[in-house]
């Protein structure tokens, strides 16, 4: 009886524990204005391909044109998403990777910026010394 009843916390314990789903992935999708011209598209048609599925947002204006594209509970990388099939304009369906300038996982960007903060932090600074007196903030 004692040992059903600690497989059965066990086993309970370890299923909420990895019972979590994976976080929400954001993806940036920067777009070169000059070569949607060219295939006559716009971001705002390329964002149709992923209305359905993702949240997506789209930016165009005076600088680049882009997209934020956030996946919700799977596990796709930005090639993945690059491989994905999106309809350009009417004609033409093209991989987003063709089309994209740049895609941007701003997830992992975060991680990686917030490790780099934290290695900063755990490393002392050295401060300056001129003529002999040492700089220090009062």
């Amino acid at each position: 009886m004692k040992t059903l009843t600690t497989t059965i916390l066990l086993l309970a314990i370890y299923s909420s524990a990895f019972a979590f789903p994976p976080a929400d992935r954001i993806f940036l999708i920067i777009f070169d204005k000059e070569e949607l011209k060219s295939l006559k598209s716009s971001p705002e048609y390329i964002e149709l391909t992923f209305n359905k599925v993702f949240n997506t947002k789209t930016y165009s204006g005076n600088s680049e044109a882009a997209m934020l594209l956030t996946v919700t509970n799977t596990d796709l990388d930005r090639c993945d998403i690059g491989q994905m099939l999106v309809q350009v304009n009417r004609h033409t369906s093209m991989k987003l990777q063709e089309v994209a300038f740049r895609i941007v996982d701003m997830t992992e960007s975060k991680l990686n910026y917030n490790s780099i903060l934290a290695n900063l932090d755990a490393k002392p600074v050295k401060k300056k010394v001129r003529s002999g007196i040492s700089l220090q903030a009062n």
